[in-house]
């Protein structure tokens, strides 16, 4: 083998290489070209409609946006209310929209929304410097249509950062490859690090994996700039990981404890505890959720897209692209050791795993071009890539008609939006009204504000309560209360009157109030076994029991005894 043959994956300059077309190439291109800014222009509108028909918030979302109401700059770097995860950054971008657009689900879900749209056009970008023809059309296509990365690209979670993030660490990265004698691009990820590590946590995975896998050709066979700009590049890796994680990621995970391995993701960590079934679930995991572009399900729902995909680096390493092919895997290899470690969850959901959607978009849309020039039918293989062309459109424009047609998660999302939206506003009504939590420190049962239905509670009360939304303070003022303007406590979730929590408060507030009336309203019973979605409110009227009690500053003690 020559000299060149063997410096070939790490020297040569990365080119497209062409699926499909027939002997007019260069028309062809164009073709494929104007079809690919089609879809483009698909993923885009997909992804607007989405945004502007303003999808009522869910548990999850309600979750983060619980400590974007009124956090400094400095408290969000402090462990965050209802266990969640996020990076500094991201936090900080989405309490400036707050700050300058007011709270609400479409202030919250505006910059993962720019995130996910702009997505699309760098995918595109990176997709046609790797592959042109039919490669291109259907791996734009997969990350345009794709369920996953619309859906969690609007909402008020860093998935769309994520998803961004590691689009522009790959692209810099192929960039390089295209032009291997010069260091600007390392030089552009190095001083882009700070910020894409801090909008996404996994990011880090994806950056590691290109230093990785790019190494060899920067380190042994670059001339000095192009080390110089790689170490630039490594360094900056590292130091921006290492601030972001001691400044911020440290005290989130030790507040969420174990959380993440025997909670709620405890199916996404490796069974360590048993050694046998860690095969059986690194083959359910690549063929489930994590794998689902466009389209996936669990328990081998995506097993297709895995076989493209892995038609697609296997075309890649094939070709001579090995260093390409080995920065699209390291992202999967990274995050599996993350796994192993039990730092970071793999698989099981795809929002989690937004950081590997460009290699898995790309692989399987190039894998799927592959396997079809190779069927051998006469006839059959240049129609089956317009078929799965026509296929991405109709999902595309089926999941526009799909959110004008109807416009939430769930159902029972539209009905707590529109009751808290009537409650908030009529119990105002003849009445002092504020919440025991919120305004008075009251908590029945400390775990209601762990986990559910609460934070979503909370979002509405600041959402479409006339005082909360203006931030003003609840006070109760010598003479205001009376039995023509009563004190209305709202409870979250409604309490049995024997339960020995709520007996003990009522006894407290007897001393001083008599309770008038008290009557529950429950949006949604939840299923038996999931009470903490369990969407209800307990309203108490209260009077003052004497003149003297009625005419005196009670608020503090009030607030104590509560």
């Amino acid at each position: 083998m020559s000299t060149e043959a063997r410096r070939l994956p790490f020297e040569a300059p990365l080119t497209p290489f062409r699926i499909g077309g027939g002997d007019g190439a260069e028309a062809d291109d164009r073709w494929f070209e104007r079809v690919s800014w089609i879809l483009v222009a698909l993923g885009v509108l997909v992804r607007l409609v989405r945004y502007l028909v303003d999808y009522p918030i869910w548990h999850d979302e309600a979750f983060l946006a619980a400590s974007l109401w009124d956090r400094s700059f400095a408290d969000l770097a402090k462990p965050l209310e209802y266990g969640q995860v996020a990076p500094w950054m991201f936090l900080a971008i989405e309490r400036l929209f707050v700050l300058g657009l007011g709270y609400s689900e479409m202030t919250l879900r505006l910059f993962p929304t720019l995130c996910s749209i702009a997505s699309v056009v760098v995918f595109r970008h990176l997709a046609s410097r790797v592959v042109r023809g039919w490669g291109l059309v259907l791996a734009t296509g997969v990350l345009a249509c794709a369920f996953y990365p619309i859906r969690h690209g609007n909402e008020i979670k860093p998935y769309g950062s994520d998803l961004l993030a590691a689009l522009l660490i790959l692209t810099f990265a192929v960039e390089y490859l295209r032009r291997p004698e010069s260091s600007r691009w390392w030089w552009i990820g190095a001083a882009a690090m700070p910020v894409l590590l801090g909008v996404s946590y996994p990011a880090v995975f994806v950056a590691g994996g290109v230093c990785a896998a790019t190494a060899p050709a920067a380190l042994l066979r670059g001339n000095n700039r192009v080390r110089a700009g790689f170490l630039a590049y490594g360094l900056a890796l590292s130091a921006s990981f290492l601030t972001i994680y001691l400044a911020a990621t440290v005290s989130q995970q030790r507040a969420m404890g174990e959380h993440y391995r025997v909670g709620y993701w405890r199916e996404s960590f490796p069974p360590l505890d048993r050694p046998a079934w860690i095969p059986v679930w690194l083959l359910d995991q690549h063929a489930g959720n994590m794998m689902a572009y466009p389209v996936g399900e669990r328990r081998g729902g995506s097993a297709a897209t895995l076989v493209c995909a892995i038609a697609g680096a296997a075309a890649l390493w094939r070709s001579g692209r090995r260093t390409l092919a080995a920065a699209l895997a390291a992202p999967f290899g990274l995050g599996l050791v993350a796994a192993f470690l039990g730092r970071y969850p793999y698989g099981g959901e795809a929002r989690i795993m937004q950081y590997v959607a460009p290699s898995a978009c790309l692989t399987a849309g190039l894998g799927m071009a592959v396997l079809a020039s190779r069927i051998r039918r006469p006839g059959l293989a240049p129609r089956i890539p317009r078929l799965l062309l026509t296929a991405l459109i109709l999902l595309g424009v089926g999941l526009i008609a799909k959110d004008l047609a109807m416009p939430y998660r769930v159902f029972k999302d539209v009905r707590t939006r529109e009751f808290a939206r009537s409650f908030w506003t009529e119990q105002a009504r003849g009445a002092d009204l504020a919440c025991a939590k919120a305004d008075l420190g009251l908590e029945i049962d400390p775990h209601t504000w762990e986990a559910g239905m609460s934070a979503v509670y909370l979002f509405h009360q600041r959402l479409y309560s006339t005082r909360h939304r203006a931030k003003q303070p609840f006070r109760l003022e010598p003479g205001r209360q009376s039995e023509d303007r009563p004190l209305r406590l709202v409870l979250f979730r409604d309490y049995e009157a024997d339960e020995p929590a709520v007996q003990s408060w009522l006894a407290e507030m007897g001393r001083d109030w008599t309770l008038r009336s008290s009557r529950s309203f429950v949006v949604d019973p939840a299923p038996s076994k999931e009470s903490w979605l369990r969407d209800a409110y307990g309203v108490f009227d209260f009077v003052p029991r004497g003149p003297s009690a009625a005419s005196r500053d009670e608020g503090p003690e009030v607030g104590r005894r509560l």
